[in-house]
């Protein structure tokens, strides 16, 4: 009777169990669902296919479009990125995205380093990222760099804490999680149609500011990390139109410690002219390039990568059929959206037939950055 009993209690647990972790994988997660695809379809990628991985903020998915290295110069470089990506969470990104891709080219972000440490950008980081050792010692980190309160942290490892209450939110993606199309390339509206004069930023500016000594030491432990492990990294700064001379200065202030250590450190923002970026009309925000900036900042970056990393075309290559399928799949996404301008960077000639702007924004309506996050907080960008 005891080991009837005894067996009937763990059959009880074990359904319990596999019903608690079904529903909170069905409320875990956020109206806009681009992170997640994001983060969840570079674990997809198969291991040493990528040339690079472009880590960052919304300033690095923004800037960077995958599909447009691989069609014009054959090159995979994936944008392990999400909205308000902390720059001291990379470290951790490195440690897991080496286990499938040891030899590629990490690039970090440094427009990054601004971003605030707190629960909402955590979530939005892991959201998609698989269980790993390293997930849980970068969300325990993060969580001390934000001064987390313990019910804070456990929504972390149980985050129906936080989402029990999406049932009226749930979309579709809910109910069946796909990873990202387009190999982390942007699609959505703002990112496609929208144009804002952003002429008045810092691009020039080259006074520096102070940073606090918790990223002073996080930077470092983190080249110390490179150095160790033999990582091959670049720092990039990608070309905002900043106003806040703080920021911009902070930027400049890691820029100088990077180059102090000896790693590389490629500022765009003294390129503005020779990535012939417009800008009255190549930027959505002053934060983020449109369709149009992107494709210059992806070409140039491209060319770079080739001339000082010696990146090989891999078009054709069977094992990367998915790339090309992304690709395609991509120009026909932005085809109607491009000017004469951006025809001098992408072969893109005609808008066919069957895809019309209209079906286009159709497409992408659900992930539009005009969709209200489900997270409380600061609106994703």
């Amino acid at each position: 009777m005891k080991i009837k009993r005894f067996f009937k209690v763990v059959i009880f647990v074990l359904i319990f169990a596999f019903c608690f972790v079904g529903v909170q994988n069905l409320l875990t997660g956020d109206a806009d669902t681009r992170d997640h695809k994001r983060i969840e379809g570079f674990f997809d990628e198969k291991e040493n296919s990528l040339d690079a991985v472009f880590l960052g903020s919304s300033a690095t998915y923004a800037f960077w479009t995958a599909p447009v290295a691989w069609v014009e110069y054959g090159l995979t470089v994936y944008s392990l990125s999400s909205s308000k990506q902390q720059i001291l969470a990379a470290k951790y990104l490195i440690a897991d995205a080496r286990k499938t891709q040891p030899d590629a080219l990490y690039i970090v972000n440094v427009a990054s380093v601004t971003e605030q440490y707190n629960a909402i950008n955590t979530h939005r980081l892991i959201f998609g990222y698989p269980y790993t050792e390293n997930k849980y010692d970068m969300i325990n980190y993060l969580s001390e760099l934000g001064g987390m309160s313990f019910s804070d942290r456990m929504e972390f490892y149980f985050p129906i804490i936080r989402f029990h209450d999406r049932w009226s939110d749930l979309v579709s993606f809910d109910f069946k999680k796909t990873t990202d199309a387009y190999k982390s390339a942007s699609s959505y509206k703002s990112f496609l149609s929208k144009v804002e004069d952003v002429s008045g930023g810092l691009f020039d500016y080259e006074e520096t500011a102070p940073i606090s000594e918790t990223l002073t030491t996080g930077l470092n432990d983190l080249m110390d990390y490179c150095e160790q492990e033999q990582v091959k990294v670049l720092f990039v700064v990608t070309p905002q139109s900043l106003t806040d001379e703080e920021k911009r200065g902070q930027q400049n202030t890691v820029m100088e410690l990077i180059r102090s250590r000896g790693f590389d450190v490629l500022n765009m923002h003294e390129l503005v002219e020779e990535m012939d970026l417009d800008l009255t009309t190549d930027y959505y925000n002053g934060d983020h390039t449109n369709i149009h900036g992107s494709i210059k900042f992806t070409d140039y970056l491209s060319r770079y990568l080739i001339e000082n990393y010696g990146f090989k075309d891999k078009r054709g290559t069977e094992r990367l059929a998915s790339w090309d399928r992304a690709g395609e799949k991509y120009y026909n996404l932005i085809s109607p959206y491009l000017t004469e301008e951006d025809l001098k960077y992408v072969s893109v000639e005609v808008v066919p037939e069957e895809t019309t702007q209209e079906e286009t924004t159709k497409l992408i309506s659900d992930e539009t950055d005009e969709t209200k996050p489900e997270i409380t907080g600061d609106e994703i960008s």
